[in-house]
């Protein structure tokens, strides 16, 4: 089913609070990538610093801040990218988050105005959360200290989010859940969106053949492929898992060969065929493709159909509730916009009105001349 309740900027400006996965994903990934230029109205300095680049009714937005959701937003994007493509989007990305900065302020300021509080118990709550989520053993203390992270900060950003979350709820409190005719009629109106497309279930072991020429190491490659696949297929065979895991030259090894759920079109020809058509919880023949030779295991596969009202009423309801809330809140936003002073350290003054030309003296001052 298609989700009618799409995420507006606004909704988006509540996720921007950095909590620690965010954090940390900032800084591994400006250990990996190429550092972009902070979005400052002068030319960028080597590196960011605490400088402010814009205030928002006052509150400052540094270069710092910018850099880091840079990096936890597109940092993974900004290493694979080649130096040419990346002058040409980095730009755009800064102004993305610039943006979404901007937005968090203005909701921030309005909530401190409203006199918000997030609890130490919620904030605690959170922080327990954040640990829970972490490496096995890992302690949130030494995890923080690793990545450069200072706790304080981390607490700061959940009470910011807290106190946002709360300034949403009294924003959108009007607002009521949808009736049941009102969800029927766009189910009616909308039905491309409740149709599923037919899918399968799938894992995959690769043997990886990319860059290799030499005919009697691809055959070599294929054999083995094909002594796996024997072996995977007997009744006391290995788990797949635990074969995917020890010899798939694919990242998804790590989860045993597993794919996930995928629809027509999202893989390479070869591979979707067989995965289409080769039975239900068999290991296929090896299906050849440019990165390699595959052995895949179907788990499930759902034909296509249309989603009848009453398997769907339910999700659609809750996701026509949040559509209303996001355009509430987004309408809320623009409110807060066009009161807003927002200011650019260092830029230029705006030009004075020109001053009357002479020309326009008054017309006895002319009849003299």
């Amino acid at each position: 089913m298609t989700n009618p309740s799409k995420r507006t900027g606004a909704i988006t400006a509540l996720i921007l609070s950095l909590t620690l996965p965010g954090l940390l994903q900032a800084q591994d990934a400006e250990n990996e990538a190429p550092a972009p230029a902070p979005a400052a109205p002068a030319p960028a300095p080597a590196a960011p610093t605490n400088a402010v680049v814009l205030t928002v009714d006052g509150t400052p937005i540094t270069e710092n801040d910018v850099r880091e959701i840079m990096m936890a937003r597109f940092g993974r994007q900004l290493q694979q990218m080649p130096p040419e493509q990346l002058a040409m989007v980095q730009q755009q990305m800064q102004q993305m988050v610039m943006g979404d900065l901007i937005s968090k302020a203005l909701f921030l300021n309005a909530a401190n105005k409203e006199g918000f509080e997030a609890s130490q118990e919620e904030i605690d709550e959170k922080m327990g959360e954040i640990a829970a989520s972490l490496p096995e053993g890992a302690k949130l203390e030494e995890f923080a200290a690793q990545a450069g992270v200072d706790l304080n900060r981390i607490k700061n950003q959940i009470s910011e989010d807290i106190k946002i979350r709360q300034l949403f709820d009294k924003v959108t409190a009007g607002i009521e859940k949808p009736a049941e005719a009102e969800v029927k009629t766009y189910y009616d109106e909308h039905p491309d969106e409740f149709k599923q497309d037919a899918s399968v279930t799938a894992s995959h072991i690769l043997f990886s053949t990319q860059g290799e020429t030499d005919e009697a190491k691809l055959a070599a490659t294929l054999k083995a492929a094909e002594e796996l696949q024997t072996e995977l297929n007997k009744e006391d065979g290995e788990s797949f898992e635990d074969m995917a895991t020890a010899h798939s030259d694919c990242p998804s090894k790590a989860e045993g060969g597993s794919l996930g759920e995928f629809s027509r079109g999202q893989m390479v020809p070869e591979f979707e065929e067989a995965a289409f058509t080769q039975k239900v919880g068999k290991v296929g023949a090896p299906v050849k493709t440019q990165f390699g030779y595959h052995l895949i295991k179907v788990v499930e596969r759902k034909d296509a159909k249309e989603l009848p009202f009453a398997e769907v009423k339910e999700q659609l309801a809750t996701n026509l509730f949040e559509q209303k809330k996001s355009e509430k809140v987004e309408s809320y936003l623009e409110e807060l916009r066009a009161s807003a002073k927002i200011e650019q350290p260092g830029a230029p003054a705006a030009p004075a009105e020109p001053a009357p030309k002479e020309a326009e003296a008054p017309a006895e001052e002319s009849l003299d001349i």
